[in-house]
C-alpha cells in the first residue's frame, strides 16, 4: 500500500458570502457566521448542515455535490496542518483482490500528470508531512497532510486526477497486479534442451500486489484474522487478495471496476484545518463539474445471524517461536448492536474496554495471565467497523487440549463480571482518559478525526455523530447513574450462546501446500499463454520479451514528463518559521532542565533522560525488556491493577524506553539512556511524579509473580516479533 493543485483563492463567490468574509476577517476560522448558511450554493456544491463542535475546537460543514451527489465534509480548525482525503466505497466482488491493486495502479499516473509514479515523485517537490492511501475492508482512502497553502493546492490537484482521471496503463496492471514471466529476465536459461533453452523453467508469478499479499498470507496472525473475517461477513471478500485468486483478475475486469466505483457519486471528501474552504470548493468543483450523478452499488455488507453456537475450524501455519504443544488460535463472537446507535455504542466501547484493556482486565487475568495463552487473538475487541458492531475474544498460543476451555472460560467470566459489576473507579478512569483525550492537541489530529470519521461515514452512519462528544459522554453519564446500565448491556447482548467459534490449527505441511497449490496454478497460466502461440517455444519466447519491455520501462528516462507535476517554488515557503521560546535551569547544580511554557489547555507534559555510561553489550540488549516490565510487575504495597488504575485517573499516560542519539558534532559519538515521560492535568502533575517514581524506584522484581510475568512478555514479544517478519521483512534484510 503506498499511498495529493494549484489555483489561488478567487472571489467566485456569492456575493453576501464575500461581503461577509471581508467584514469578518479577524474571526476564528471555526466562527459559523463567517460561513454560509444552509442551502447556500457554492462552486455547484450544497451546503446541507453546519455544526460547531467547542470541546473540539472546530466547526463542520457538510457538503453535496449537485451535479454528482459526491458528499463533501470541511472540518474548520485552527491547525495549520491541513489534511485533504477523498475516498470510495469499494466492496470486493471476489478475492482477487481488485481494490488493492487499483490502489496501486491508480498511482501511476493520470491523464493530467502522465508521470511513471507521480506520488514518489511529489515527494522532493512537496513539503507534506504525511501521503499516501489505505484499500480497508469496503473502501479505499487517499489522503495527505501538509502546512503549506500552495503545497496543499498541488497534492489536491494530483490526488483528484490521479483517482479521478488514472491512466491505468496494461504495463502497470501486471507489473502491480500479477504476470508470468522470468524470475531474471537478464539472465539465459540454465540446462539444456530444448524446454530449458525456451526458458521455461525459470518462470514465476510476479507482481507488486501479488507478492505484498503472499507475505502477508504467511502472517499467522493476518491470515488469522482474514479467515474470521470470511467467515463471520462472507459477502465481504477479501479487499487485500488472497493470491490463491488474485490470478484470476484480468486488465479488463480492473477497468471496469474503476469505472464501476472511483466515480464522484461514490465518493466521500474530507479536508480538515485552517485554510478558507472556498478554495477547496473551487478546484473540487473545476474537478466534478465533468461528471453525472450515477447509481452505484454502496451496499453495506451485513456479519451473519447467529442463533445457538456455531464453530468453523482452519489450518494454519507453524509459529516457530511458539512451543509446538500450544501452536492454536480460538475466539469466540458474539453480535452487537447497530453502530449507528452511537449512544450506546459508545456504552459498549467503555463495558468491553475494562473487560479488555489492562493487566488487571478480566478476561486478561483469566485467559493470559493464568497461562491458557500467550496473548489475544488479532481479531479481539469490540469491533465498529460495520454498520453493525462485533465483539470477539480469543487466545494465541492454546494447546489442543485447552480449546474448548478457552471459551468456557471466557462465559465465565463475562457471567462473573457482570454479576459483581463493573469497577467505578475504572469507569471514571476511562473518562479521564477521554477527557485528556480531547485537551492533548496534536500535529495528527486531523489525520485521526479522517480516519475515525471515514469507515462509519461509508456504512450511512452520519459524519456529524462521530463529533458529539460532549453530548455523548453526558448521555453516558447520566444513563451510568442510574447504576446497572453497562452491566445490563453486557448482560443484553453477551449472556448467551449465540456465538461462533473460530479456530486455527496448525498444519505442518501448510507452508508446503501452499507452494504445490501454486506450482499447480502456474503451470496452468503457462498453458493459457501456450495454447495462444503456435509452439511453446514461442510463447516462452513472448514472456521473456514482455518482461524484458517492462524491465526496459521502469529503468526508461524517471525524469521524462516531471514538469507536469506542480512543485513548489522559493516565494511559496515562508522565509521565517515561528520560534520556539524555552528557557533552562538547573536542579540543584547537576541536573539540567528545559522548560516551554505555552497553551496547552491545562496539561503539562514532561519527559527526562537518565544517560547510561557504559553500558555493557549484554545490558543494553535488555533495557527493552526492563521498560516493559517497569509496566508489568508492580511494586510490594501495589499491584500493576493498581497502578494502572491511578494511572488513568491521574495521567494522560506514562512510558519508559530506550533512547539513543548522535552528536550533531560527531557522527561517531552515541549517547543512549533511558526515557520516562508522562503527560497529566496540572493539578495531577505531583502524582504524576510520584508515578514515575514509583514504577522506576520501586518495581518488585524479586516478587514470586515477576518470573511469570517477564516470561509472558517474553512470550509476547516473540509472537509479535514473527508476524512483524512478513510486514517488515525489507527492514531485516537492510
Amino acid at each position: 500500500m503506498l499511498a495529493s493543485l494549484r489555483s489561488p483563492r478567487t472571489s467566485r463567490l456569492v456575493a453576501p458570502y464575500t461581503r461577509s468574509l471581508a467584514r469578518r476577517s479577524y474571526a476564528s476560522v471555526t466562527d459559523l457566521a463567517r460561513f454560509p448558511q444552509p442551502g447556500a450554493k457554492l462552486h455547484g456544491f450544497t451546503l446541507q448542515r453546519t455544526k460547531h463542535v467547542p470541546e473540539l475546537e472546530l466547526s463542520a460543514l457538510l457538503f453535496q455535490h449537485d451535479q454528482t451527489g459526491a458528499d463533501y465534509l470541511h472540518v474548520a480548525r485552527e491547525d495549520k496542518n491541513n489534511v485533504f482525503s477523498i475516498g470510495f466505497k469499494t466492496n470486493p466482488p471476489d478475492a482477487t483482490g481488485v481494490p488493492h491493486i487499483l490502489e496501486h495502479v491508480t498511482l501511476c499516473g493520470s491523464e493530467k500528470f502522465p508521470v511513471r509514479d507521480p506520488f514518489f515523485k511529489m515527494l522532493p517537490r512537496s513539503l507534506q508531512n504525511f501521503m499516501n492511501a489505505f484499500t480497508s475492508a469496503d473502501y479505499t482512502m487517499y489522503p495527505f497532510a501538509t502546512t503549506n497553502a500552495q503545497d496543499f493546492r498541488n497534492l489536491m490537484g494530483v490526488y483528484l486526477d490521479s483517482t479521478l482521471h488514472p491512466l491505468l496503463k496494461h504495463s502497470d496492471f501486471v507489473q502491480e497486479g500479477w504476470r508470468v514471466g522470468p524470475e531474471n529476465p537478464l539472465a539465459q536459461p540454465e540446462g539444456s534442451g530444448e524446454q530449458n533453452k525456451s526458458g521455461k523453467d525459470d518462470l514465476v508469478f510476479k507482481g507488486v500486489v501479488y507478492n505484498e499479499m503472499k507475505g502477508q498470507m504467511s502472517d499467522a496472525m493476518y491470515l488469522y484474522y482474514i479467515r474470521f473475517q470470511e467467515s463471520i461477513i462472507p459477502a465481504l471478500n477479501n479487499s487485500g487478495g488472497d493470491p490463491a485468486k488474485m490470478t484470476d483478475l484480468t486488465y479488463d475486469q480492473l477497468r471496469n471496476y474503476h469505472k464501476q466505483h472511483y466515480h464522484p457519486s461514490n465518493s466521500k471528501i474530507l479536508t480538515y484545518g485552517d485554510q478558507p474552504v472556498e478554495g477547496h470548493l473551487e478546484m473540487l468543483g473545476k474537478s466534478l463539474s465533468e461528471f453525472s450523478q450515477e447509481s452505484l452499488g454502496q451496499d453495506v455488507k451485513s456479519p451473519i445471524r447467529l442463533s445457538g453456537p456455531k464453530e468453523v475450524v482452519t489450518k494454519g501455519p507453524i509459529d516457530p517461536l511458539t512451543p509446538p504443544e500450544a501452536q492454536f488460535k480460538t475466539s469466540t463472537t458474539w453480535m452487537m448492536g447497530d453502530t449507528g446507535d452511537i449512544a450506546e455504542s459508545f456504552a459498549l466501547q467503555i463495558a468491553t474496554s475494562i473487560l479488555l484493556d489492562g493487566y488487571g482486565a478480566p478476561l486478561y487475568r483469566e485467559l493470559v495471565e493464568s497461562g491458557l495463552g500467550t496473548d489475544f487473538t488479532p481479531n479481539t475487541g469490540y469491533d465498529t467497523s460495520g454498520r453493525k458492531a462485533v465483539f470477539s475474544v480469543g487466545l494465541n498460543g492454546v494447546t489442543e487440549e485447552n480449546v474448548p476451555k478457552v471459551k468456557q472460560v471466557v462465559a465465565e467470566t463475562l457471567r462473573e463480571t457482570i454479576k459483581k459489576g463493573l469497577d467505578q473507579h475504572k469507569v471514571d478512569g476511562l473518562l479521564h482518559q477521554l477527557e485528556l483525550g480531547l485537551k492533548h492537541k496534536t500535529a495528527n489530529f486531523g489525520m485521526n478525526l479522517i480516519q475515525r470519521i471515514k469507515p462509519q461515514w461509508f456504512n450511512g452512519i452520519d459524519p456529524f455523530d462521530a463529533l458529539q462528544w460532549n453530548s455523548i459522554i453526558e448521555s453516558f453519564k447520566a444513563e451510568y447513574a442510574k447504576g446497572g446500565y453497562l452491566e445490563g448491556l453486557l448482560e443484553k447482548y453477551l449472556a448467551n450462546d449465540d456465538t461462533l467459534t473460530f479456530t486455527m490449527t496448525p498444519s505442518k505441511d501448510y507452508d508446503a501446500d501452499l507452494a504445490a497449490e501454486e506450482a499447480t496454478r502456474l503451470q496452468s497460466k503457462i498453458q493459457e499463454v501456450v495454447s495462444k502461440f503456435p509452439s511453446e517455444a514461442d510463447a516462452y519466447k513472448h514472456l521473456r520479451e514482455r518482461e524484458l519491455e517492462l524491465l526496459e520501462e521502469q529503468q526508461s528516462d524517471q525524469t521524462a514528463g516531471i514538469d507536469a507535476l506542480p512543485t513548489l517554488h522559493v516565494s511559496d515557503v515562508p522565509r521565517q518559521q515561528r520560534k520556539i521560546d524555552v528557557r533552562d535551569s538547573e536542579l540543584e547544580g547537576k541536573t539540567k532542565v528545559q522548560w516551554r511554557e505555552t497553551a496547552t489547555n491545562g496539561l503539562t507534559y514532561f519527559r527526562a533522560l537518565a544517560m547510561f555510561k557504559d553500558l555493557p553489550d549484554e545490558l543494553r540488549m535488555l533495557v527493552p525488556l526492563f521498560c516493559d516490565a517497569l509496566m508489568r510487575i508492580g511494586t510490594k504495597e501495589k499491584s500493576m491493577e493498581e497502578l494502572e488504575d491511578l494511572m488513568k485517573l491521574k495521567t494522560g499516560g506514562l512510558s519508559f524506553g530506550y533512547h539513543s542519539t548522535a552528536s550533531p558534532f560527531d557522527t561517531q559519538h552515541v549517547q543512549e539512556g533511558l526515557a520516562f515521560t508522562g503527560r497529566a492535568l496540572d493539578r495531577n502533575v505531583p502524582a504524576m511524579y510520584e508515578l514515575l517514581q514509583t514504577l522506576l524506584l520501586q518495581t518488585d522484581f524479586d516478587s514470586s509473580k515477576a518470573h511469570k510475568m517477564i516470561k509472558q512478555l517474553l512470550q509476547s514479544g516473540a509472537s509479535g516479533a514473527v508476524d512483524g517478519i512478513a510486514s517488515s521483512g525489507h527492514g531485516f534484510a537492510m
